[in-house]
């Protein structure tokens, strides 16, 4: 069933098929804002007290940037006038981004800066479904709609009165808001892994590099040689590329995390232009402007590359994914770091100079198990970020046909 006039959303819960009701916010909570506090008034520690910047940062799951907070004498002084948040209420931005809400969950003490900040005080919504129909597109459009046309929109006390609402009865508000709090737990907890796996991947290439960390079996002193010695060094196309619909996928340094272009070159372009060309098992590294970041080549088809790409082809005895990784550890990102010509705009690292900066290297079998490891990690870590971004599609999906 498709959205429609009567407030029938797309999506329902099964034994549920009456009409959502319609009213304006005003008409079922105060929506008020608090005693204002002066900055003279601010402390380092004490009750919590949130500006507009804050809950953004809180709604995309950021650190809070020099928190703030009052006294807590400051705090029982000013709630006796305006009152107590309380679990279930929203408080929503109304200055810079407009309409970000953040919903109270606790009873623990909390303060809020007047006018950047629009309180609900919400003792008829289902609390977790009130949250996310804020966040939906009816209620965001309207917040859009009436914050002026001046070049900074404001959200205020006597908009959020008018705000329209369309909601269920109380327990199918409940079912959704639990299942949409469901999901975001399900997102936060996976965002938490993603995040603990990069820690893990940041250890390792340190532990591993610095040799603090060794695989059991191994304890041999690592050589060290110039990367030059050890793969050839080579960089794409001074010229300005003629580009074409079609052809030979042409890379530069914004497309080193993917190895994908939408840019291409004819074929006869590219045999006249790239006498070395990045072949299967290759290393792309970016050397002006971002220095460092690299790639595997895994493609079997031909590809052109610009000058602010390096070509590293390892040697045979190399193996590319223990390189690859090297590159990234500490040491050798101080060694193109102190290389780099600093002064010149963009940034850049001369080909000679990548060759000439150290790579520790161990016997080919502990090379091997140490690219494996790292391949496996980033591996998973790509799975997680995949499911991540599936489930953030299904969270867009049905805060459309959840909601009206």
């Amino acid at each position: 069933m498709s959205k429609d006039a009567k407030n029938v959303p797309a999506l329902r819960f099964k034994g549920y098929s009456d009409a959502w009701e319609k009213r304006k916010l005003g008409e079922l909570m105060k929506v008020t804002s608090v005693k204002r506090v002066h900055q003279s008034d601010w402390r380092q520690e004490g009750v919590p007290f949130l500006r507009a910047r804050d809950i953004v940062a809180i709604n995309k799951n950021q650190k809070v940037k020099e928190p703030i907070y009052i006294s807590r004498d400051l705090y029982e002084r000013y709630s006796e006038q305006s009152g107590r948040v309380t679990p279930g209420d929203l408080l929503v931005t109304g200055v810079g981004s407009i309409g970000i809400p953040f919903l109270i969950k606790t009873e623990s003490p909390i303060y809020f800066k007047d006018g950047n900040i629009i309180w609900f005080q919400n003792r008829t919504l289902d609390p977790a479904f009130f949250y996310f129909q804020f966040t939906g597109n009816s209620i965001q459009t309207y917040i859009l709609s009436t914050s002026g046309k001046g070049t900074v929109g404001t959200f205020t006390i006597a908009t959020g009165k008018q705000t329209p609402i369309v909601f269920p009865k109380k327990t199918e508000q409940k079912l959704i808001g639990s299942t949409m709090s469901d999901l975001d737990n399900l997102i936060a907890a996976t965002q938490h892994k993603i995040d603990a796996l990069e820690q893990a991947k940041k250890a390792l290439l340190q532990r591993l590099f610095d040799q603090s960390w060794r695989f059991k079996g191994y304890s041999d002193p690592w050589e060290k040689r110039k990367l030059g010695e050890i793969a050839g060094i080579f960089d794409g196309t001074h010229q300005t590329p003629n580009y074409q619909s079609s052809g030979i996928m042409f890379l530069s340094v914004e497309n080193i995390q993917t190895l994908k272009s939408n840019k291409f070159i004819s074929l006869e372009d590219f045999q006249k232009d790239f006498k070395v060309s990045p072949r299967t098992g290759d290393i792309l590294m970016t050397r002006i402007g971002n220095i460092g970041t690299t790639n595997v080549v895994k493609s079997t088809r031909p590809i052109a590359y610009y000058v602010s790409l390096a070509l590293i082809r390892p040697n045979d005895a190399i193996d590319v994914y223990y390189l690859n990784y090297a590159i990234n550890g500490l040491s050798f990102q101080r060694e193109l770091r102190r290389r780099t010509l600093s002064v010149a705009f963009p940034q850049k690292i001369n080909k000679q100079e990548i060759g000439k900066s150290i790579v520790d290297l161990p016997s080919p079998s502990e090379q091997i198990q140490i690219g494996n490891l790292f391949v496996l990690l980033d591996n998973l870590i790509a799975a997680t970020q995949s499911r991540l971004s599936s489930l953030e599609l299904l969270k867009k999906a049905l805060l459309q046909d959840l909601f009206i």
